[in-house]
């Protein structure tokens, strides 16, 4: 064996993209949660060359094996190589996702990870196809915010949020599928949770990362509009309206805003049937204190227009015993979401 280095970008053959990245850019931007590569490999080891840009927020990374968590690391300011896996057996294949952990920072649009090259001891060999794509579209439960933290932690940090353990990626791995996930802590379908309008994910979903603006966001791409037709998903999650719910109580507006907000799930529905024509819409339902019967309400309204494959999910409430930092849930909650979400998947799906 001998180490091989290459250039990553869109079009390098082996590796497959996840999450929503501007294909263009050289070196490709991971902005969103669960944002990353995955390749095969024969070989001993495995790097590869990251780039912070900004010092702060500090973005963290996941490195799996078929799966299986290896190694955690914050990316550190400036551009560096990091191993990914070393020490392994030359004639065994494996295939390895390294993904961002930690979601966009709008406060802070510089921060991001860049991804340069790897560089391995041993070759590339053929990824294997995955069954299914599923695109999530949601608010810090997707971005899993305060899932690695102990209950009770009132830090919001970056160390907490996790894209692996997080309900969508339990979901993904019981039907073997790819997975891109749009999600901001805080923010909903019309408004944040401070009702402050600007910040919603209807306007941002168009657009490849939609929730950063600015000429550090613009420079890598954030700011051009998305191609749908590049990433087809068969199935679209929307799990928002949360924070619709906490900026209506921000604001003691609950009644003066109900038709508008189920007004703009219903738009949001449509949204995501106009750019995935051939996808099931499944809505997951907000918790029994953040007025599901508004989102379920939305539902009803786009199928009574005739609008096939769009359905709802209700998942079970978290109590005191599931909970991380924040008032989120944990890790282990998140397990058992999705794992419940994957068994409902799987039966509309068959």
């Amino acid at each position: 064996m001998s180490f091989v280095n290459m250039k990553i970008t869109a079009s390098t053959p082996g590796i497959r993209l996840m999450g929503r990245m501007d294909p263009a850019q050289d070196p490709l931007a991971m902005d969103w949660t669960g944002s990353g590569i995955e390749f095969r490999f024969r070989g001993t080891d495995a790097w590869a060359k990251l780039e912070a840009p900004a010092a702060a927020p500090i973005m963290w990374m996941i490195v799996l094996a078929d799966g299986q968590p290896v190694t955690r690391f914050p990316v550190e300011p400036g551009i560096r190589m990091y191993p990914l896996l070393l020490g392994l057996e030359a004639e065994q294949e494996r295939t390895v996702t390294l993904m961002k952990e930690t979601q966009c920072m709008p406060d802070s649009p510089a921060s991001t990870v860049l991804l340069h090259s790897l560089r391995i001891d041993g070759e590339l060999t053929e990824l294997p196809k995955r069954d299914l794509k599923i695109e999530f579209i949601g608010d810090s439960l997707t971005s899993g915010e305060g899932a690695l933290a102990a209950r009770d932690n009132m830090e919001w940090v970056t160390p907490w949020f996790t894209a692996r353990g997080n309900y969508s990626w339990y979901a993904c791995e019981a039907l073997n599928a790819e997975r891109s996930i749009l999600s901001q802590s805080g923010w909903g379908v019309c408004w944040d949770w401070q009702h402050t309008e600007a910040n919603n994910l209807y306007e941002a979903y168009e657009y490849t990362v939609g929730v950063l603006h600015g000429p550090d966001a613009e420079a890598r791409g954030c700011r051009k509009l998305w191609d749908f037709s590049s990433w087809q998903p068969d199935i679209v999650c929307i799990r928002l309206l949360t924070n619709d719910n906490n900026g209506m109580n921000e604001k003691q507006s609950f009644e003066k805003d109900r038709e508008t907000v189920i007004r703009g799930a219903a738009d949001m529905i449509r949204k995501a049937r106009k750019y995935n024509p051939g996808a099931k819409i499944v809505w997951i339902l907000p918790g029994t204190d953040c007025h599901p019967e508004l989102a379920a309400e939305a539902v009803k309204q786009v199928q009574a227009e005739g609008m096939k494959d769009v359905c709802s999910f209700v998942l079970p409430d978290y109590g005191p015993e599931d909970m991380g930092a924040r008032w989120h849930p944990n890790a282990e909650y998140n397990r058992r979401a999705g794992k419940l979400l994957g068994e409902f998947l799987k039966q509309i799906q068959n």
